[in-house]
């Protein structure tokens, strides 16, 4: 089965699970020939005027800036776009599956349907980002879901009941990746001329290396960026170095992310697609603020698609999907009808209450902040911290889950269990 997410921050076509292509939706039209994805993310900052990234997000017939033979508008750039990655594939007549965003509108879904087919895609299904990155995953009745793309991010509201159906969809353009990108580059430079009195961003060439960097440790991650980043520019012979904490990126963030914090809304459970997962701090400040958060896994939108493909291939023709049947693995989450009083190490217990810290435990040692144990409305709550591995019964932690009576949590060599201690 062949499988194309168009979202613009990295399209990813895929097929069986092994992935074909992966790159960003930017175009640069420096050159005779347009330029796509990274041969045109590699250039964005050489030549900013002749660069596009906007033409996926837009999907419409808006003039671009820079014209090149062939290319007149925004739907232009998408054709070519999507031709390019039908022909490095061999896609000519073979059956795909379109992973599109949630708040595409029924123009711009249409002008894609026609647009792909006149590209060579040989369109089986139109199916919404949020319903396929969510229908594998274990979800309450009521959800929300987290993504970014390059201009904005996207809250998708759910219900995954017998169905997993997104029931409306919201868009932030401040916290889109680009306009996140520009202010952790400029923290970089104010490290660089903090540092070293140079600074990248007025020399076109030194700029382009310090996105390229940042781009690849934080953007495109394939897991959790590092804790420190480490930059080099090389300008006339002589090679700069500046380290900073990942928590500088995030914090030069912190407006934008108040800003998406209040489209998404009161505490509730959060799913954050690999691409949400990635931006520095984010996680960490959606916990902060009550959300049960659920860390989609990486493949999260294909296995939903394969999962839903009985009904992506039912019926005649091609129609925008919004809602697929539940597998039976889609469950609210369990709470233990008596819940624990008490976290016990080695031969310690120490009691819950409202908020446990590990560090706090006599038991811990030199453990650290590595997770914490909160009283919510329904139930205790383990809290892994950001970048600690963290299991809960075997199994990796990535976000706040529901704890009882014999839960097992592991972290850094050291066993805890939850318990429950009643009187006569």
């Amino acid at each position: 089965m062949w499988i194309l997410e168009l979202n613009d921050a990295e399209i990813t076509l895929s097929r069986d699970g092994n992935v074909a292509y992966q790159e960003p939706g930017i175009a640069s039209l420096a050159g005779r020939t347009p330029a796509f994805g990274n041969d045109a993310l590699a250039t964005a900052r050489l030549d900013p005027r002749r660069s596009e990234n906007q033409y996926f997000a837009r999907m419409n017939g808006e003039p671009v800036q820079a014209t090149a033979p062939g290319v007149a508008n925004q739907a232009d750039l998408v054709y070519r776009h999507l031709r390019q990655i039908a022909q490095e594939a061999g896609l000519d007549g073979v059956a795909v599956h379109l992973v599109v965003p949630s708040t595409s509108t029924p123009d711009q879904l249409g002008l894609l349907l026609g647009i792909a087919q006149e590209a060579g895609l040989e369109v089986a299904s139109l199916l919404d980002a949020a319903v396929a990155a969510a229908a594998t995953a274990s979800l309450p009745a009521e959800a929300r879901l987290l993504d970014v793309s390059l201009h904005r991010a996207s809250v998708a509201s759910l219900a995954c009941e017998s169905t997993v159906r997104r029931i409306a969809a919201e868009e932030v353009g401040e916290a889109g990746l680009l306009r996140l990108l520009e202010g952790w580059v400029d923290a970089v430079a104010d490290r660089f001329v903090a540092e070293t009195r140079f600074d990248p961003l007025t020399i076109a060439a030194a700029e382009q290396q310090v996105f390229d960097q940042v781009y690849a440790a934080v953007a495109r991650s394939s897991g959790a960026a590092p804790a420190e980043l480490t930059i080099e520019v090389a300008h006339r012979g002589d090679t700069r170095t500046v380290d900073l904490p990942l928590s500088v990126l995030a914090g030069k963030s912190a407006q934008r992310y108040e800003v998406l914090a209040q489209h998404v809304g009161a505490p509730t459970t959060l799913a954050l697609t690999r691409r949400a997962q990635r931006l520095p701090g984010l996680t960490a400040l959606l916990d902060g603020l009550g959300h049960t958060v659920v860390r989609l896994d990486a493949e999260a939108s294909r296995a939903g698609v394969e999962a839903s493909a009985d009904t992506l291939e039912a019926g005649d023709g091609v129609s925008f999907v919004s809602a697929v049947p539940a597998p039976d693995r889609v469950v609210p989450v369990a709470v233990a009808e008596a819940p624990g009083t008490h976290l016990l190490c080695g031969a310690v217990a120490v009691p819950l209450g409202d908020l446990c810290e590990a560090a706090a435990h006599p038991e811990a040692g030199g453990l650290g902040a590595a997770f914490r144990i909160e009283r919510r409305e329904d139930a205790h709550y383990l809290v892994p911290a950001a970048g600690v591995p963290v299991s809960l019964n075997g199994q990796p932690v990535g976000g706040a889950t529901a704890v009882g009576p014999g839960a097992a949590i592991e972290s850094g060599g050291r066993a805890f269990r939850i318990v429950r201690v009643t009187g006569d």
